[in-house]
């Protein structure tokens, strides 16, 4: 089984979570890469069994250059403003919707948990739109806008995908 996390990420916080999903991938028997959205192909579909993509949740939704900008203003680095996960669907070579599982993730404000917006919920609902079968999406919580991360996120989401990559395992079996 090969999957890949495809994160985006303007404090660290998203990136921590991928990197945990990716040690509960792991766990489950699953080989994994880790990579931020600005590096991931455009084919990346067509190349694994499972691909997880998590976002930070931005005015309701996934970032845009707008909010990707503000982000900077408040201490992210210059390179996120680049090319979000928005943008890299917009390019994503589709492939089989059956060859391919897909799972999302979002990272959001503790206190903004019941507000209607995420960005896996959004990533989810364009891929189904392509086609996709999308489980319902997950949120992993910080403190504030810029974190840290809430108390036992990270082993939330390691706990997390490790049912995913079991869930795979059988699927595929």
């Amino acid at each position: 089984m090969r999957a890949a996390v495809v994160y985006e990420s303007m404090f660290g916080n998203t990136a921590t979570i991928a990197g945990a999903v990716a040690n509960g991938l792991r766990k489950a028997g699953v080989q994994v890469k880790v990579i931020p959205v600005a590096l991931a192909g455009d084919d990346l579909l067509r190349d694994h069994d499972l691909v997880v993509i998590g976002a930070p949740t931005h005015a309701l939704g996934l970032s845009r250059p707008s909010t990707r900008a503000d982000a900077v203003l408040q201490g992210a680095p210059a390179e996120v403003e680049a090319r979000g996960v928005r943008e890299w669907l917009a390019d994503l070579t589709d492939a089989d919707p059956k060859s391919v599982r897909i799972a999302t993730f979002d990272t959001r404000a503790r206190a903004m948990r019941h507000l209607p917006g995420s960005a896996a919920r959004h990533v989810a609902h364009l891929l189904r739109r392509r086609g996709y079968d999308v489980p319902p999406a997950t949120s992993f919580y910080v403190a504030a806008t810029v974190g840290p991360l809430a108390h036992d996120e990270e082993a939330r989401a390691s706990n997390w995908a490790a049912n995913l990559g079991h869930q795979l395992k059988r699927q595929v079996a």
